[in-house]
């Protein structure tokens, strides 16, 4: 998924960059990720008392790897019991993954492949991290996720 960004570079130490997708800091009111989201993220809940606000999100190596290292910490062993919220909270750092991606893609424009190297660096720590999740007879997570992402980043 692509998400709707301003590709015009800004320095960090300037201004902030907007995204208008609060479900990546706040999934509380999004039990999964589907097709209604597509259309709701980009227009503030109708309800009259609602105030959206816009909160900081800081997206670099760290801070990625770190709140992979909070889920796994939460979650554990992966199970069929865990697995779906597991992968639904590892989707929603991997949505961040590509927001990074597409900045730093934008930024250093490379010649070959469709990634930033910075992200596809930082997908070969993900996985790492996610193949060394124990597994209690998940069926789904996190093979699916690995395989995807092994995919779609060209990592063999």
């Amino acid at each position: 998924m692509h998400h709707d960004l301003d590709i015009h570079p800004v320095p960090c130490d300037k201004e902030p960059l907007f995204v208008n997708e609060p479900w990546l800091a706040d999934n509380s009111c999004y039990p999964e990720i589907t097709k209604e989201l597509e259309n709701f993220k980009r227009q503030p809940n109708p309800a009259k008392d609602n105030i959206r606000i816009y909160v900081p999100m800081d997206l670099n190596r760290e801070a990625i790897l770190h709140r992979l290292n909070v889920i796994i910490s939460q979650y554990g062993a992966a199970s069929e019991r865990n697995e779906m919220a597991y992968s639904f909270a590892v989707s929603m750092l991997l949505e961040q993954v590509e927001i990074y991606d597409q900045i730093w893609f934008v930024r250093h424009m490379p010649k070959q492949g469709k990634h930033s190297a910075e992200a596809a660096e930082l997908v070969r720590d993900i996985i790492k991290r996610l193949e060394n999740i124990e597994d209690d007879c998940a069926n789904f997570f996190p093979f699916e996720e690995i395989r995807a992402l092994k995919t779609e980043y060209e990592i063999q």
